[in-house]
């Protein structure tokens, strides 16, 4: 695995969080709660952006953290991740390179 692949996996990830968080009738606790506010599709539509954001972000910042690029929990330092060979996927900045490339499209 590289750092396009570690990225484009997260980046997955990210996106069936947002559809499971906006289904009706879905199975998760943040559905279910916005399900109860019985939102018009005007409203539904703006919550669907701004989740969409703030999962975006907080992926960003995840990711840049652990390619040290960014701090976590106001500590900034890089972070080696390996694939279960231990093989390192990334050097220092590429994951953040694929962040910007896949989040910031």
């Amino acid at each position: 695995m590289n750092a396009k692949e570690f990225v484009g996996l997260w980046k997955s990830e990210k996106e069936e969080q947002l559809k499971l968080y906006l289904s009706r009738g879905g199975e998760s606790e943040v559905s279910s709660k916005i399900e109860k506010m019985n939102l018009s599709e005007t409203q539904m539509n703006q919550l669907a952006n701004i989740l969409d954001d703030v999962l975006t972000d907080t992926y960003t910042t995840m990711l840049c953290g652990l390619d040290g690029s960014a701090s976590i929990g106001g500590i900034q330092q890089e972070y080696s991740i390996h694939d279960e060979n231990g093989i390192p996927i990334e050097s220092c900045g590429d994951i953040e390179a694929e962040v910007y490339e896949q989040f910031q499209e």
